[in-house]
């Protein structure tokens, strides 16, 4: 015990102190209660020369916490806002999980439904071609545990079982996942039989993405946006496109580690390309369903709210459901209990998952203290076990720390910042100026500490940018007391312009 806590107070320092001095950019509303988490962000971003980063925390079914750190995209000094939108990597799973349970709930599929051959879901004449007859075994169950026959690690199953399958198996360019999956069946044999071991496999879950597709009759992502984020109001994650050209308008760009090289394109093998942009890992449209979604921390955290079994919002599918989705197998993946597309902490009743591919980094967890969080950077170190590490470890190490949570609800506003702010227009330095009591029931006092020019406005604007309070101030220090008590309750914004620059902070009334 005395270890652990060593170890726990090593984390915590790690992540609060740190050898560097730089500021990374900060979007999203701020929160005095909660500073030890932006202090953490910074530090992490620092320490591993991340150029962006997403934290979004929910407590007790309130977003309390949502924050953009760093850059978007380095060319541009673009910043990271915090309805940006990142790939997630293997926190598709859980998309794939629950949407696959939402069809279990409904007696569209039974868990011990067989996937191949003539009684299998899969019965299509391009899965006919087997090489391995224990293959007929494989289930819905055991493709979510990672039962299903194949280690990742073993078989030379890349990272996200991509097109460098189709490669190695001599598939012309480009490959789709049914393409892949045919070779795979008719030119492997399984690395254990099914339901005998457990081993990460992301084929399993690119299969039941078909699975899914063949039950409904719709297009993987069609279904699962239509049918279980659009009712949660989740309306910006997709599937994730795999050239640059072709991301979405509010997601950030991926940095490699420094000095990568570059590989064939799978849309072209005659083309070098970055890992992350169609190389053989990022195949983003073979790998939807197992890792291929983009979304925001605050729109994961939504989505986790909905199967979290707490009563603070409504879940969308049934306790029964939910029990039977987080309870974990007899057989171990990594070491640690793993569910239908969830490690699960035992001790701590906490499900949780991380993300790795070609820059991108990602983590998310439910908590059983009603906490519940993601975590998203843009890019990933050839060498990253320590900046795993510290990432998976950051919201557990910081969380003890806490005294009080916010009583404000971030589902219920809308921040203003898109991905075209630059950091230029980012208050670096926030402490120029303070808002207290922040939040407040309207009255509240605004203290200048470091402005130094002798003409200095102070405004004060609601969520639309209109403009409902300014007075001029002179001189240091200065505290102009404001009342806004006769206002709505929400969230609005301080400025401060001192001719040269503006500086920004949130402000909210309860």
């Amino acid at each position: 015990m005395k270890v652990k806590k060593l170890l726990n107070t090593a984390i915590i320092i790690s992540l609060l102190f740190t050898f560097t001095q730089s500021v990374k950019a900060q979007t999203g509303y701020y929160s005095p209660s909660l500073v030890n988490f932006d202090v953490a962000m910074n530090n992490l971003l620092n320490n591993y020369a991340i150029p962006g980063g997403q934290l979004a925390i929910t407590y007790k079914g309130r977003l309390v916490y949502s924050r953009g750190f760093g850059l978007a995209d380095s060319s541009t000094n673009t910043v990271v806002c915090p309805n940006s939108i990142f790939r997630i990597a293997s926190l598709s799973k859980q998309i794939t999980a629950i949407t696959i349970m939402h069809l279990y709930e409904q007696g569209r599929i039974g868990l011990n439904d067989t996937v191949f051959g003539a009684n299998g879901i899969l019965n299509d004449s391009i899965y006919q071609t087997v090489l391995d007859t224990l293959v007929y075994g494989i289930t819905v169950k055991h493709l979510l545990s990672h039962q299903g026959g194949w280690d990742r690690d073993s078989s030379g199953e890349p990272d996200h079982n991509s097109y460098a399958i189709a490669i190695a198996m001599g598939v012309p360019p480009p490959a789709n996942t049914k393409t892949i999956i045919k070779y795979v069946l008719s030119q492997q044999m399984l690395d254990f039989a099914p339901g005998t071991s457990a081993k990460y496999s992301n084929l399993g879950f690119n299969i039941l993405g078909e699975i899914i597709e063949k039950i409904t009759k719709q297009d993987y992502e069609t279904y699962v946006r239509d049918t279980i984020l659009a009712p949660l109001g989740i309306t910006d994650m997709h599937s994730a496109k795999s050239l640059l050209i072709n991301k979405y308008p509010n997601e950030v760009n991926y940095y490699d580690y420094q000095g990568a090289p570059l590989v064939p394109s799978v849309f072209n093998n005659n083309i070098l390309v970055p890992m992350q942009y169609s190389g053989s890992d990022c195949h983003m449209e073979v790998i939807a369903a197992s890792g291929g979604w983009v979304a925001s921390a605050q729109d994961l955290c939504k989505l986790l709210c909905a199967v979290d079994k707490f009563s603070t919002r409504p879940d969308m599918l049934l306790p029964a459901t939910i029990n039977t989705m987080v309870q974990p197998t007899s057989l171990y993946v990594y070491g640690s209990p793993y569910a239908l597309g969830w490690w699960i902490n035992t001790v701590d009743n906490n499900w949780y998952h991380t993300g790795l591919l070609h820059g991108t980094m990602t983590y998310q967890c439910r908590r059983n203290d009603q906490i519940n969080y993601a975590l998203l950077v843009n890019s990933r170190p050839d060498l990253y076990t320590a900046q795993y590490n510290a990432l998976n470890n950051l919201v557990r190490s910081i969380v003890p720390l806490i005294t009080s949570w916010p009583a404000i609800d971030l589902f219920d506003s809308t921040y203003n910042c898109s991905l075209a702010n630059s950091v230029n227009n980012i208050s670096q330095n926030p402490s120029l100026f303070t808002v207290y009591p922040n939040p407040s029931n309207g009255k509240f006092t605004v203290k200048f500490e470091g402005l130094k020019q002798v003409n200095c406005k102070v405004t004060i604007s609601n969520l639309l940018g209109q403009e409902i309070y300014s007075t001029f101030f002179k001189g240091q220090p200065t505290t102009v007391d404001i009342d806004l008590s006769n206002y709505p309750k929400g969230l609005y914004f301080a400025k401060v312009n001192n001719e040269t620059n503006n500086y920004t902070q949130k402000i909210i009334i309860e």
